[in-house]
């Protein structure tokens, strides 16, 4: 069965309503009530099916960019509403149908937050661009190994890594909290370079042991390090590959890593 049958049938019960369709796309209008009170914003979209999934973007741009990664809506105008690497996507029944619409809902109403602060919200929940969310789901499940205080960090974005590379050294790659080292990787031999040193992970000084004795945290630190490597070379990656194909910034965030600089004349979006 399309997915858009089962769209239809929980619209009504998720501030939707179909406006003309069939079996392989459809026009919904969907009002999300905002927590506020204040008068909610009335969206036209156009929701096509895609095998046992679907494609949802703004039927005519009226309120939204045409594209902006930040606002996680795709160069062609979707919307980017799941996590394909850890969730599923498929509209199977009445069940599936109301958690993405749950999920539509949600992102409408961070699109009216994004739209007044200029920033998105909710960002320890987004989802990093192109083949850097991979990156993102390896580390987020990693720093789950190492307790809530480092996950809550990773969420905060206050860990970061820099790659080092010395003449006649091998790479080295160091995690860093709050811009202070908490160790370093050597990348080739895939180690912590100093296993020595008390555990970083949130017991550490409850337990007082050696990384290379706290459990198998050696090897998660490892992995989370040289995933938020990769993580942040996949985003920069994403990021020269749109500026090379003329992307053009909306204009409708502060801080966009699309924005033209100070010496580059600005752009309009289309």
């Amino acid at each position: 069965m399309s997915p858009l049958l089962f769209l239809r049938a929980t619209c009504g019960s998720n501030h939707g309503l179909s406006i003309d369709g069939d079996d392989r796309s459809g026009v919904f209008k969907v009002t999300p009530p905002l927590a506020s009170g204040a008068p909610p914003t009335e969206y036209l979209l156009e929701i096509k099916a895609a095998g046992s999934k679907v494609t949802v973007a703004e039927a005519s741009q009226r309120h939204l960019p045409s594209a902006c990664p930040e606002r996680h809506i795709n160069p062609d105008g979707t919307f980017c509403l799941f996590w394909e690497e850890v969730e599923d996507a498929a509209i199977q029944n009445d069940e599936a149908a109301n958690d993405w619409w749950g999920k539509l809902l949600l992102f409408l109403r961070r699109q009216a937050s994004a739209s007044k602060l200029r920033m998105w919200p909710g960002k320890g929940d987004a989802r990093a661009h192109g083949d850097a969310a991979r990156y993102q789901a390896i580390a987020e499940a990693e720093a789950e190994k190492l307790g809530p205080s480092f996950r809550n960090a990773l969420r905060e974005e206050r860990l970061s890594t820099v790659k080092r590379t010395k003449s006649g050294k091998k790479g080295r790659t160091a995690l860093l909290l709050d811009g202070r080292r908490l160790l370093t990787v050597l990348v080739q031999e895939r180690r912590v370079m100093t296993l020595k040193q008390r555990c970083k992970c949130d017991r550490a000084s409850e337990r007082k042991l050696p990384m290379s004795n706290c459990q198998d945290h050696a090897a998660v630190f490892v992995k989370f390090t040289l995933a938020m490597q990769a993580w942040r070379s996949a985003e920069l990656e994403y990021e020269k590959a749109l500026k090379r194909q003329n992307f053009v910034c909306c204009g409708t965030l502060d801080d966009c890593p699309f924005a033209p600089s100070e010496s580059e004349p600005p752009k309009l979006a289309a």
